[in-house]
């Protein structure tokens, strides 16, 4: 075998060998509990997307839920697309999305993308809706090892 030959197939072995190797991300990790009701100013508010953004991200998206008419919500790992999130500690931000008398509109078919000529406005203050500055312990919240599915969020839409 000449050298130019060697050289091609241990280069293309290593390629094969990149490439076929483990799967293609970071492995899963294992998901616990993550629930609870949130209130705003003392009260339920249906329609609020809760996300909690992971601490430490390593190419992870962290997870969402929303709350029903008593403000309950479960989160779902959106790496994983499953109820749940790794432990470990996360901001929290909320947004609620609504049409601009007030109301929720309609909610597209299953799969089906949000109607573009539909113009939704964000009702919460942007001290709940944007991640505020890590140095401040708002918002800030640790998920155990066990998880946590009886999370009691309480926000104000006064800032402070």
């Amino acid at each position: 075998m000449s050298l130019r030959s060697l050289l091609f197939v241990s280069g293309l072995m290593s390629v094969c060998f990149v490439v076929g190797c483990g799967d293609g991300g970071v492995p899963n990790e294992a998901l616990v509990p993550v629930g609870g009701t949130l209130l705003v100013d003392g009260k339920p508010l249906d329609g609020v997307d809760v996300t909690f953004i992971p601490e430490k991200s390593k190419n992870r998206r962290g997870g969402t839920g929303t709350t029903d008419a008593s403000g309950a919500f479960t989160i779902t790992d959106l790496e994983q697309n499953e109820p749940g999130l790794p432990a470990g500690k996360y901001t929290v931000v909320y947004s609620r999305m609504r049409l601009p008398d007030g109301s929720a509109g309609p909610k597209p078919g299953e799969g089906a993308p949000a109607d573009p000529g539909i113009i939704r406005v964000e009702t919460l203050p942007p001290h709940l809706t944007v991640p505020p500055d890590p140095s401040i312990p708002t918002n800030q919240l640790e998920i155990p090892q066990s998880g946590n599915s009886k999370l009691e969020l309480k926000v104000s839409t006064t800032p402070g």
